[in-house]
């Protein structure tokens, strides 16, 4: 669906694995048709450039262009984190879930935590199809650990996860923000053992 000025962009509604209704968002961040929930996770913009965002944090990214956040991966001052759902489909589910559950999107970088979070997190996780587990917040934050979204992922994603947060993340005791790239192409369902992003190259 094409927008009707060059000041509106396009937003979907995500919820249960599928596309709602669309919403329309004005370039100051006002919806102009329908009320969104917190826990809701928000796609701004259409097809390559399309980002996702948790809708209680969608406020962070309206004073920025696109193309921008992709590009600098940082918008008024606040690190970005992309998720790139070509690259990692399964990933890109749990953290959509995740967010929907009332996990938040702004988190804060703590590597010390990382092994104990780890732990609470995924110590105890079935992997029932040969993958490993993915968690949501990511251990190296304040905010993982107990209580973090855990799903099953092929061990592919997660070479490459760790391999592009790496680049992303910010110093310790600073915040950063959650998105992802995308969006079509979040994982529909669980992970049942096959590999089904589009890019399986990692960098």
């Amino acid at each position: 669906m094409a927008s009707r000025t060059t000041t509106v962009a396009v937003v979907a509604l995500i919820g249960f694995g599928a596309y709602a209704a669309p919403k329309t968002l004005d370039r100051f961040g006002t919806f102009l048709g329908g009320l969104v929930g917190a826990n809701d996770a928000v796609v701004i913009g259409e097809g390559e450039g399309a980002l996702m965002v948790a809708a209680n944090a969608e406020a962070k990214l309206v004073n920025c262009e696109r193309a921008a956040i992709l590009a600098q991966r940082s918008c008024d001052g606040l690190r970005i984190l992309i998720v790139e759902a070509a690259k990692v489909p399964f990933i890109a589910r749990n953290t959509k879930l995740a967010w929907e559950s009332g996990l938040p999107a702004v988190l804060t970088m703590d590597r010390g935590r990382q092994v104990a979070n780890r732990k609470q997190a995924c110590g105890k996780f079935t992997r029932g199809h040969g993958g490993q587990c993915d968690e949501y917040p990511m251990a190296s934050t304040r905010q993982g650990g107990a209580g973090a979204r855990t799903e099953e992922v092929p061990a592919r994603e997660n070479l490459c996860q760790g391999g592009s947060y790496r680049h992303q993340y910010p110093p310790d005791g600073e915040q950063f923000l959650v998105v992802v790239s995308r969006p079509d192409l979040i994982a529909s369902g669980s992970f049942t053992g096959t590999d089904i992003a589009v890019d399986q190259g990692c960098r």
